[in-house]
Parts: structure tokens; sequence; C-alpha cells
């Protein structure tokens, strides 16, 4: 039997996946009543953790990524500081992110179909919108965006829970982001026009157009953008003229590919203004293509189309026992910083707010009533962080939404109607 490596008070076990900052490891943690939790270990590649204004920012960008909670959002616990490097500890997610589903998918003729892409990506959606909408405790806004946003940054669980993760990036209003040698960052193919461009005060609707960007790829089976070379890609994305999503995918309905057009739109005053309006838009289209999904749905593919893997996994975890050693030197170094401190670090590096953010969105065309989005929960945010509800359930009643079926383990009774204010208008067909 393997022995697990001990890291402050984690044991670290096999490692799952590697990127271009960190090697990533399934690790676990004892609680004090014994219990034992599965953790995601990113290790920050060596020659990032010998720069000490790169882990200066690590920290301030962590602390601010920190606060978000929200079912759809995989929390990061903390930074530790250890003699074998620096440690991001996030929550675990028992499944694969989308990069890895999409490709296994379509290597064995299981793409995924209409419904179970709009779950998932209404749900990462929902992330995005509590991440845009972040506040301190005093109430000032974060505006957060993610910037990044991809399908390796979405991951979802063999039971069916979507999370997004890699904040990290995330940059709050009061940054402005400087790159250097004019790299941009993020993935160019997920960019949104602006952020191609170069600009460096966006916004949520940034996010927005990465979104999707993501589930037009979901769909058609291959990425809206193509180019040669990253050049030309760049290029691509600032023009933002993909092929209609259509012409790739007829079984899409014209509703859906509606709803992906406006999110693509190349100037932001045709776009949705923010990403709940995003996300209500393919909850209603959702409820009215197939009104009993349920996340089991996309449970089932994810269980089906992983089985062994799976199977090889739970015997890779049952081959490690946790090391006898004690617990380790380390600092959680997310503990010695202050939400102001990090603020102020970013800001001193990134510059001054976008004003933009605070505007009002320019007024386009209504919606048809046919298009309006049903009201849910999450339009109540209160509620959203006390329930969790899962926006997708259904009952005869469609005035009323019942929580049957929660992204936690938890479960409530039936929740009250919750009357979101009218829906801002679309824009036009491009």
């Amino acid at each position: 039997m393997k022995r697990a490596r001990r890291v402050g008070r984690y044991h670290v076990l096999d490692r799952v996946g590697s990127g271009g900052m960190a090697d990533v490891y399934r690790g676990k943690v004892v609680d004090a009543d014994g219990g034992e939790r599965l953790v995601a270990m990113k290790r920050v590649i060596e020659m990032y953790a010998e720069d000490p204004t790169f882990v200066k920012m690590l920290v301030a960008e962590h602390r601010l990524s920190s606060m978000l909670v929200h079912p759809n959002i995989a929390r990061t616990y903390e930074l530790l500081r250890a003699p074998e490097g620096y440690f991001i500890v996030m929550e675990y997610v028992d499944g694969k992110d989308l990069r890895s589903t999409l490709t296994r998918g379509l290597e064995r003729g299981r793409p995924m179909d209409v419904d179970d892409a709009v779950y998932l990506m209404a749900r990462a959606i929902d992330g995005l919108d509590h991440a845009h909408g972040a506040t301190t405790a005093e109430g000032v806004a974060l505006h957060l965006v993610h910037r990044d946003f991809s399908p390796s940054n979405i991951l979802i669980g063999y039971d069916g829970s979507v999370k997004i993760i890699d904040f990290g990036i995330a940059k709050a209003d009061v940054e402005r982001e400087r790159t250097q040698m004019g790299i941009i960052k993020g993935k160019v193919r997920y960019m949104s026009p602006e952020q191609a461009q170069g600009e460096d005060r966006l916004t949520g609707q940034s996010d927005v157009f990465s979104a999707g960007s993501v589930l037009y790829e979901v769909l058609a089976g291959q990425p809206a953008f193509h180019a040669p070379n990253e050049i030309d890609l760049i290029y691509a994305v600032r023009r933002a003229n993909p092929k209609p999503l259509r012409d790739l995918a007829p079984n899409v309905p014209d509703a859906l590919a509606s709803i992906i057009e406006t999110a693509m739109a190349k100037h932001r005053r045709d776009r949705y203004p923010s990403a709940g309006m995003f996300r209500d838009e393919l909850v209603a289209f959702l409820r009215a293509h197939a009104p009993g999904y349920r996340r089991t749905r996309l449970a089932g593919y994810m269980k089906s189309l992983w089985a062994s893997v799976i199977d090889d996994e739970l015997a890779t975890m049952l081959e490690y026992a946790l090391s006898d050693a004690p617990a380790a030197p380390s600092e959680n170094l997310l503990a010695h910083v202050s939400l102001e401190e990090s603020m102020q670090e970013v800001a001193s590096v990134l510059g001054p707010a976008d004003p933009r953010a605070s505007m009002p969105p320019t007024p386009i065309r209504p919606v048809p009533p046919s298009r309006q989005p049903l009201p849910t929960p999450l339009s109540n945010p209160a509620m959203a962080r006390s329930l969790s509800p899962d926006v997708f359930a259904t009952e005869p009643d469609a005035s009323n939404w019942i929580d049957v079926n929660t992204e936690t383990d938890h479960t409530t009774a039936s929740l009250p109607a919750t009357h979101a204010p009218p829906a801002p208008p679309r824009g036009p067909r491009r």
C-alpha cells in the first residue's frame, strides 16, 4: 500500500492533472472529529514560486476569490507555504473538466446533448453571475471578472454538479491588468472581442461572451473561432463573426441559437448586459424544451461516459494510506492578509476602476413575450445564498419552484415564487 505524503495538515495522494501554472494533486484532510475529506491541491510550479512579485499577487488574488461562496464555484480554502512549495488548497470535485468530457464524448461518438449542455452552462453562468455581483462585508461591489472562462475551467461532477474554477486571474473593478510584453491573459479562443483587443478594464459582459463561446463549442462540436496561429486567432475573435451555429448543428433549436448569438454579440450594447440575464434565458429555454429536466440526467451521462475511469480512480484511492507523520510545518498565507490589503495590492499593480462598471446598460430591443425568462429563486440573492436552490426543478404549478435536487447535500421544502424585475431588452439578431 502506498503512503500519502504530508504537507501541513494535508495528506497528499496522487497527481490528477497539470496546467501552465501548477500541478494538481488529490489530497485528504482529517477534521477534529476524525472525519476525512478530499481536497484538490495545486502545487505552484517552481519557476513561479521563486518569483516574490508573483507570489504576492497570487496571495492577493486568491484572497479575493476565497470570498466567493456559491454552489457553482469551487471553494478556495487556503494558500499554503510549506517546505515542499506553495499549494492552493481547493474544494475537490469528483468528476472531470468540460474539455476532457467533450473530447471523450466525441471520441466515443457520444457528444453531449442539447439539454445537458444548456443545464451545465446555465449552472456555470450562475456562478459567474455570483462572482460579478460579489461585495465586501460592507457592501462594496468588487465586480470580479473571471477573464479565463473556458472548458478546462468548468468541472462536472459524476453526480451532475457543476463548478467553475481558477478565479486566480479574476480581477476586481479596482484592477487594471498590465501584462509583460503585451501578452494577453486568458485563452485566446474564448476571449471576448474587447479582451482580444487588449482592453484592460473588462466588465462581466466579457465573461458573458466567453460563456456563449463555450456553449457554442459544446453544441457545434468545434470552437467558434479557428485560425492557423494565435495572431490570426486573435483577429478572428476581434471580428466575432463565427459560422452560424445551426449550420454546424441543425439539431439546435432556433431559440437557443438566438440566445447564444446574443451572448456572443461583438458589441457590448447588443450583448446581454449581465450573466444573470444570460442564465435566465437558458433556464427559460430549458423549462420550455425539457420541462422535466433534472441534473440526474447529466450525472447519468457522466457516469456512463467515464465508467471505466471511475473504477480506476476508486482503485487508486484504495491504494493509499494516510501518512502517520505529524502535521508538517506550513503557513496559510490567506490568513495573514486582509481583504482591504489584497484590494490595495491588486490596485497598486493594475490601476483604477473601469467607470463603465457602474453605468446602466444601454437599452436595446425588447424581448418577445414568448422569450421572457421565467422568475427563478436566484433572482433573490439572499434566498440563493441560504438555499442554493435547483433553478431547473419544476412542478405542475409553474408559479412555484420546488427544490428537490440541490447542488448541495441539503433539500428544502417548496419555495414560493419570486418575481424577478422585468428583463432588460435583448439586442437585434446579427
